[in-house]
């Protein structure tokens, strides 16, 4: 009985990781067009960041994802295919789908991290820093050296991971097998990884999105309190239209509620597996790859779902995604350089009475 639920589970993730391919390559390839050539405002520093995310999502599933849905649906039912992954294929393919799998997690963690500080900044009028990342140029930069640094970071798995063995099959020959994970080098890393996908971007997201909740309610109260006070001493200073104060309050909004739901998302997500290898990892030891497997998958849907997030949360992103669908033209409204500046100019006076 145990053995069949064990059968299906492998078989059932194995599909998932299918779908989570099926599904997500075209969604996040989507996301991507949008955000590089479509979306309003695509200088804001969050908006950039999350045209780098949707590239790093894009790939995320051609890793573990790809391994599990090969094996589970083709290879598991050829009798003549002796290698049971997609790493053992080859050393090159196991050097790959292995640094793959690692740096594209950590990166897509740390660009939504990124994407969460740039808000943060981008609320707080009196940062010095905020004159620097607000820059399109600038955090153009910061993304790639978020990735690049990753990359090096997980450099050494292109050099450890992988080697050579000899093996004995069922008919006494030897085989040279490529055999995978099999380093005490992992058994490092894995803390490593759980540092760099995990935890700390885990501290800096709640962190920031902790800090912009308490901005947002803070400028909520501001507003009212203003409104009440005197309408009459708000009209002579306020020189830009009403219509354009909303548009930017509206857009900042969105912003706002798409990262809470892309961190809340990530948190949920990827917790299961962070508290998996820390207190159960070394414990487990019956059926741990398909507990492995399905925490895998459980992670990787976090970064598939950005295209429903988005929908749900930017209807800037919702009306370019339908007027795209509907092969319509979208012309976006967008504001002037003279009334941003008049908008912050408002504001800081609003936050000062």
């Amino acid at each position: 009985m145990i053995a069949t639920i064990v059968h299906y589970g492998y078989f059932i993730f194995g599909l998932y990781s299918f779908i989570l391919i099926l599904i997500g390559t075209p969604l996040n390839l989507f996301c991507l067009y949008i955000y590089k050539r479509h979306i309003p405002n695509r200088s804001n520093p969050t908006i950039i960041v999350f045209s780098y995310l949707a590239l790093i999502e894009l790939l995320i599933p051609f890793t573990w994802n790809l391994n599990y849905a090969v094996r589970e649906l083709i290879w598991k039912h050829q009798k003549n295919v002796v290698i049971k992954n997609l790493e053992q294929h080859s050393l090159f393919v196991c050097k790959l789908i292995s640094y793959g799998a690692y740096f594209l997690l950590q990166s897509a963690a740390w660009l939504k991290t990124l994407a969460s500080f740039t808000r943060c900044v981008s609320l707080n009028h009196h940062w010095t820093i905020r004159k620097y990342i607000l820059k399109s140029n600038i955090i153009h930069r910061l993304s790639w050296i978020t990735i690049l640094l990753l990359g090096l970071i997980n450099f050494p798995i292109l050099i450890i991971n992988g080697t050579y063995v000899i093996a004995i099959d069922n008919y006494n020959q030897t085989q040279t097998k490529v055999a995978c994970y099999r380093s005490a080098f992992f058994q490092f890393w894995e803390i490593v990884h759980l540092l760099l996908y995990n935890f700390i971007p885990f501290t800096l997201m709640i962190s920031c999105n902790i800090y912009i909740i308490r901005h947002v309610r803070e400028s909520r109260r501001r507003t009212q309190h203003a409104r009440m006070s005197s309408n009459s001493i708000m009209q002579p200073s306020s020189t830009m239209p009403s219509t354009n104060r909303n548009s930017l309050t509206g857009q900042g909004n969105r912003l706002t509620k798409t990262l809470l739901f892309i961190s809340i998302f990530f948190i949920v997500f990827t917790s299961p597996s962070a508290i998996f290898y820390i207190f159960f990892g070394k414990k487990v030891k019956t059926h741990r790859a398909l507990i492995t497997m399905g925490l895998s998958d459980l992670a990787t849907t976090s970064h598939v779902t950005s295209f429903i997030i988005y929908w749900l949360a930017s209807a800037d992103f919702r009306d370019v995604a339908i007027n795209l669908l509907c092969c319509r033209p979208f012309i976006p409204i967008r504001q002037s350089t003279e009334d941003k500046q008049k908008l912050s100019s408002l504001r800081m006076r609003s936050s000062s009475l």
